[in-house]
């Protein structure tokens, strides 16, 4: 794996950070904590399934309604957004295809139900293309456990954090 943007070295940071317990989130800390359809207040957006092939992205707004973004607003704002999402799921999909780490998919078991009375804090943005949908739903509805192929490509990005590099792989 050559040419490695700044969001893809992200990503392979994440996935050894998470896999050795320390939650390393950065920059792209924001969309991976998305991908896991948690809904906290400190998170700008998450996504929740209306079933497996049905993403929706839920973007926290907690001003009243009289007081938000008018719709046009808001969907160029989820818009913007569209391009990282690919590029994300696109670089896990790429991981697993070329066996640096292990999906194991969990479908819809063990994501977070809507909140209570979420309407008042959340809003819905749902326009996604199916290659959206379907990123979302590879990256989302699984668990990415490295392999020792991503701990070596890890090596070589971060020379001096590889001299500590932990043993324990999936």
């Amino acid at each position: 794996m050559t040419d490695l943007s700044r969001t893809h070295k992200e990503v392979i940071n994440y996935l050894i950070a998470e896999n050795e317990g320390t939650h390393s989130f950065g920059k792209i800390g924001t969309y991976m904590r998305a991908f896991s359809g948690t809904f906290h207040a400190e998170m700008p957006f998450t996504f929740y399934f209306l079933s497996e092939a049905r993403p929706i992205m839920y973007v926290y707004d907690p001003r009243p309604a009289d007081k938000r973004s008018s719709r046009v607003v808001f969907q160029h704002a989820c818009n913007q957004r569209k391009q990282k999402i690919l590029e994300i799921t696109g670089f896990f999909e790429d991981l697993t295809e070329k066996g640096y780490v292990r999906r194991i998919y969990r479908g819809l078991r063990g994501r977070m139900e809507l909140p209570e009375h979420y309407d008042r804090v959340w809003r819905k943005y749902g326009d996604f293309y199916s290659n959206i949908m379907a990123g979302l739903a590879f990256v989302c509805l699984a668990d990415f456990v490295p392999k020792l192929k991503l701990y070596k490509l890890w090596k070589t990005l971060k020379p001096a954090a590889a001299q500590a590099i932990p043993t324990r792989v999936g």
